[in-house]
């Protein structure tokens, strides 16, 4: 699977295109003949909790395709939303999700990979002409990359994607797609948490780490932010299966003082989130983080090692929105 790169700001030239990067699920959808599979980006296969999408794929008018998106699900003002996508997943209510396709790398046993993107793009645009929701084709523009990042920043989006025209698919993450934040957000294991006070008492935060290259952990700050009452009997229904005497293998652990005199409960590093925050501080600790969600497609062992020095300040180029969080309480 090819996936694009960070970078601080969007290329310039008539040798890019630019989509609007959606905060979902990647998945991948493979016809042949009348048969139907959807994975997730892990590997998980998502057939069965997507039945509205499986149809609508078998009905496209090809033998056999592989296709590249992102199920998302949108808010009242056209958004895709983290937040309302776990609420909708894996329910009844999949007709309202989106599969929002990107890429096309086979069709009717043809290879196309090593085709060059606008190629692939026009393939795309043809096969889903007469495609049914939720299949949607993601738009893009070309040329013109901070313009786009401003405009998709302005709206209030997370980001957008930059993609080379004359660049095949190739799995990893190159330099042909590149992505462009509004906002930081980053994943990270959760290897504990606290408990909080009043009507947060049952959890007050989370403790998160990153892998480092020698196989441990690197402690990088906690969230409260973004946790509501729902999230929070998810999470400790999942945490409370993964309780553990002592913390993992841990650079940089916290002090008493970083949890503000709080105990920590340590769990096994094995569930992953994904969180919004501002740069890192001195210490090299999440600076204003926010909880997106638990990131149910990813395991701990496609999460990054842990750089020893990050910036302490978030990218200027684009950013220029609040977090999710931030959009919420001024609501």
């Amino acid at each position: 699977m090819q996936l694009a790169r960070l970078v601080d700001a969007a290329p310039e030239g008539e040798g890019w295109l630019h989509e609007v990067k959606f905060d979902g699920y990647r998945v991948l959808a493979w016809r042949d003949a009348r048969a139907v599979r959807i994975s997730s980006r892990g590997g998980q296969d998502w057939t069965d909790k997507l039945p509205a999408t499986a149809a609508a794929i078998a009905r496209l008018r090809c033998r056999s395709c592989i296709l590249d998106g992102e199920l998302v699900t949108f808010d009242k003002a056209g958004r895709s939303s983290f937040g309302l996508l776990q609420q909708r997943f894996g329910t009844a209510d999949d007709e309202r999700l989106r599969v929002v396709v990107f890429d096309l790398l086979f069709l009717d046993g043809v290879d196309l990979r090593p085709r060059p993107q606008i190629e692939r793009k026009h393939a795309l645009a043809a096969l889903l002409k007469h495609a049914a929701p939720p299949l949607t084709l993601s738009p893009y523009v070309i040329g013109g990359g901070a313009r786009a990042a401003r405009a998709a920043c302005a709206r209030g989006l997370e980001g957008i994607v930059a993609k080379r025209l004359d660049a095949p698919y190739q799995d990893g993450r190159g330099g042909a797609w590149l992505k462009i934040k509004c906002v930081d957000s980053d994943e990270f294991a959760v290897i504990g948490y606290t408990r909080g006070k009043g009507a947060r008492a049952r959890l007050g935060s989370l403790l998160l780490a990153a892998p480092t290259a020698t196989g441990g952990w690197r402690y990088r700050g906690r969230v409260g932010t973004g946790l509501d009452e729902r999230r929070i009997d998810e999470l400790l229904q999942r945490l409370s299966r993964l309780h553990a005497p002592r913390a993992p293998a841990l650079e940089g652990a916290p002090t008493r003082a970083q949890l503000r005199g709080a105990t920590p409960l340590w769990v096994r590093p094995r569930l992953v989130v994904e969180v919004e925050f501002r740069g890192y501080t001195e210490e090299q600790l999440l600076r204003q983080a926010s909880l997106k969600g638990v990131r149910a497609d990813r395991s701990v062992k496609s999460l990054r090692p842990a750089q020893r020095n990050v910036a302490r300040v978030g990218r200027t180029s684009a950013q220029r929105v609040p977090t999710s969080a931030q959009r919420g309480r001024r609501a």
